[in-house]
């Protein structure tokens, strides 16, 4: 059997960095996908703690001593898991912003005729459990005096945020064509308003005319009548005077 040449060939340091690799590109790289679109930007943080992990695998394979090649896969086995964390709490963000503008955009849509209603009190319910568990994640965090002790807290809130989106996600359609009803609805209801105004506004035109011209005729009715009146005592007084 031909001896190893390189520590890194050995099968458990193999073995070690395999599983590194595996966590990299099934979950992480995943995530940082996710949060680029969701976000429109690339996670800083993580960027520097997979800088970290792989600065750490090239020692491995540039050293001859299994010690030293053993410490730094240790270490980044560390900042992977750190990497990981980061991205939990990234997703919780990013997916709790996605659930506050999705809200926003739909708040003229009756959601309650989704599923019967049950969407809304299923996304409520689910909301909440996320607001839960990341605010659980947060004080464990926050008294615990390793940051990756409340990885497995921050994993839950993913979890549970995940479940949120992805209830969203699956329903668009629905909510889609329900805002194109509202819509619709909302267009003729306006439409119907301005043909009403425009009636009205003819409506207030001709009985401004009529107005007017029951205006004109009560004066020519009131010229009339003293005309009359003129021609009356006119009338009296010739026939005094024919008397005399």
């Amino acid at each position: 059997m031909a001896e190893l040449t390189k520590i890194y060939q050995s099968d458990d340091i193999q073995k070690e960095l395999e599983d590194i690799y595996k966590q990299y590109h099934n979950s992480i790289k995943v995530f940082i996908g996710q949060l680029e679109v969701l976000q429109n930007k690339f996670p800083v943080e993580i960027l520097n703690e997979v800088r970290a992990v792989f600065s750490h695998i090239a020692k491995v394979y540039v050293c001859n001593d299994k010690k030293i090649a053993e410490v730094n896969i240790c270490k980044a086995k560390n900042h992977i898991k750190r990497a990981q964390l980061d991205s939990f709490k990234y997703m919780c963000y990013a997916y709790s912003k996605y659930y506050k503008e999705f809200r926003d955009l739909y708040k003229n849509v009756d959601l309650s005729y989704i599923n019967n209603g049950e969407f809304i009190i299923e996304l409520s319910q689910k909301y909440a459990l996320a607001i839960q568990k990341s605010e659980m994640a947060r004080q464990r965090e926050s008294i615990s005096d390793d940051v990756i002790d409340s990885y497995d807290a921050y994993e839950e809130a993913y979890v549970a945020y995940a479940s949120v989106y992805k209830l969203i996600v699956e329903n668009l359609a629905v909510m889609e064509k329900l805002q194109q009803k509202e819509k619709l609805e909302k267009d003729e209801f306006v439409e119907k308003m301005n043909a009403l105004q425009y009636s009205n506004q003819e409506l207030n035109e001709k009985i401004t005319a009529l107005q007017k011209e029951n205006q004109e005729e009560k004066k020519k009715n009131k010229k009339i009548t003293y005309l009359s009146i003129g021609l009356a005592i006119v009338s009296v007084v010739l026939g005094i005077l024919t008397f005399l």
